[in-house]
């Protein structure tokens, strides 16, 4: 049977499930933040998708947040620093049985979600999909990846909410282990996006410049360090040779991050870097090649 779901960010990746929702024959309904989008949105008229050569439009609705009511299906694709503030007025608006899912870059956010939620279901998701907007509501597929999803409220539920059923190429995999997927996203987010911002380069430079590949490593080893004492066991190597991995695989991709700092927008770097840094100081260690990447990112304009 057919949901209805409600996606609140109409960045790439919520265009793209948007797109992928209709495709499963969901109805989608995107909440969008000011007047200013929807008129946007009416003058596009639809999602597009692109893919390889093929492009396709897919018939959505679209209305402001005050206007939404009866939400059973919601999925967030906001940056991180707007979840709390654009979930909230939300929390009305959703059935005491709907569920929610919060798909987004670093950690924090999707926590202090499922508590300013409860007792609303609430389940967290990492996405290894790539995509990036030609223009408003139009998302070009670029990397075919997988999302994982898990709960985050308290409870016996299932690791994949009711309804959650994308068309393919999108793949969904059940997690019930997706605080240690969120801890592995943010470990490579952290050893990659502030360092491209940093260097304003791509990926790839940070494995074949050798002065940007020593900074990665001694950035990986603080990461290390705070996981050994964690008793979090991220990966079967070394987060070096896995962020080495990731690097390469996207060496021609702009980080999310040094493309935020180019637009002189706010970055996600206090839910990336930042919540690392949080996590030390919880566990008193001191992480300074991290900290000093934190504060010269924090002098740049936004």
């Amino acid at each position: 049977m057919a949901d209805h779901w409600h996606i609140l960010g109409a960045g790439s990746i919520g265009c793209l499930w948007a797109a992928h929702l209709v495709k499963a024959g969901h109805k989608v309904t995107m909440i969008l933040r000011n007047s200013h989008r929807l008129d946007e949105f009416e003058k596009a008229g639809s999602v597009r998708l692109e893919t390889n050569d093929t492009t396709e439009d897919y018939a959505v609705k679209a209305c402001l947040a005050d206007r939404c009511e009866n939400i059973s299906h919601l999925l967030v694709t906001t940056k991180a620093y707007d979840t709390a503030s654009a979930i909230q007025p939300l929390k009305d608006k959703c059935r005491s049985d709907a569920s929610i899912v919060i798909l987004q870059n670093g950690m924090g956010a999707q926590q202090q979600a499922a508590e300013l939620m409860a007792p609303i279901n609430v389940w967290a998701a990492s996405t290894t999909d790539g995509a990036w907007l030609r223009s408003p509501f139009h998302v070009v597929y670029a990397g075919h990846g997988e999302t994982k999803v898990g709960a985050l409220s308290k409870g016996d539920l299932p690791n994949l909410p009711a309804g959650m059923t994308p068309a393919a190429p999108l793949k969904l995999v059940a997690d019930p282990s997706i605080e240690l997927s969120l801890w592995r996203k943010l470990a490579i987010n952290c050893a990659i996006n502030p360092l491209t911002a940093f260097y304003d380069c791509r990926n790839g430079a940070l494995t074949e410049d050798p002065e940007k590949h020593q900074h990665m490593a001694r950035l990986c080893d603080e990461i290390e360090q705070l996981c050994h004492h964690k008793h979090l066991k991220l990966f079967d190597g070394p987060i070096l040779q896995q962020a080495e991995i990731v690097a390469t695989a996207t060496g021609s991709n702009f980080s999310s991050m040094l493309q935020d700092v180019r637009h002189q927008r706010k970055t996600e770097l206090d839910f990336i870097t930042g919540y690392l840094l949080k996590q030390a100081q919880i566990a008193g260690i001191q992480l300074p090649v991290n900290e000093q990447l934190y504060n010269d990112l924090k002098e740049k304009p936004e």
